[in-house]
């Protein structure tokens, strides 16, 4: 299998000031608390050094030895305008932290890209299995608003996931390594816990109901 380039849309620990007004303008108050309070434990000074879960990165999380590589540092170079947009055509599969939402230059990415990620591309969204489910909701619709066509394709069943705990995320990443061509299993634990959860086969995901 040909190696599976992917991107970190995360924030660095420089951007968590930014994100926190961006979350305050936008009366999210109480998300923007949670972040203050939490941050430490989950940002560096480069996206990849982003520990959603368990204190570990995204390139620890899915073992890029089976098939994955990252091209995070081609987000590093995107322009705070996206002007030199097509330099992260080579990633296919994008990871995304919830509270990039709120850094105007993934604002201003997603505005470029949207639809063409929404056809060509993966998307996996995490979002802190700390947050309540009122923030959680206050989040997705956030997301929907910034990356619409690609929730909009979510909706109609396009290969996609919400990641609230590592096996989620560990479930998105063995499903990919088995349609791109690897002989990896997709996790049994993921498997049926989130289909418990949502009540679908997990390759199917869910519409968003309170969207």
């Amino acid at each position: 299998m040909a190696d599976l380039f992917y991107g970190v849309i995360a924030l660095k620990n420089s951007d968590v000031i930014a994100a926190i007004d961006q979350l305050k303008a936008q009366n999210l108050k109480e998300i923007a608390d949670w972040l203050n309070a939490n941050e430490a434990g989950f940002y560096g000074k480069r996206n990849e050094d982003w520990k959603p879960f368990n204190g570990q990165t995204i390139g620890e999380l899915i073992n890029e030895t089976k098939g994955y590589q990252s091209q995070t540092n081609l987000l590093d170079l995107l322009k705070n305008d996206a002007s030199n947009i097509s330099i992260i055509r080579p990633i296919r599969v994008f990871f995304i932290d919830v509270f990039a939402l709120f850094l105007q230059k993934y604002v201003r990415m997603a505005q470029r890209v949207d639809y063409a990620l929404a056809e060509n591309g993966q998307c996996c969204l995490l979002i802190p299995n700390g947050l309540s489910p009122a923030m959680q909701d206050q989040l997705l619709l956030t997301y929907c608003g910034v990356w619409s066509a690609v929730c909009n394709s979510y909706r109609q069943g396009s290969l996609h996931r919400i990641a609230m705990r590592v096996d989620d995320l560990q479930n998105f990443r063995n499903y990919l390594l088995k349609l791109f061509g690897a002989d990896d299993t997709p996790s049994m634990v993921a498997e049926q816990e989130l289909s418990k959860r949502f009540q679908y086969e997990t390759k199917t995901p869910p519409s968003f109901a309170r969207v």
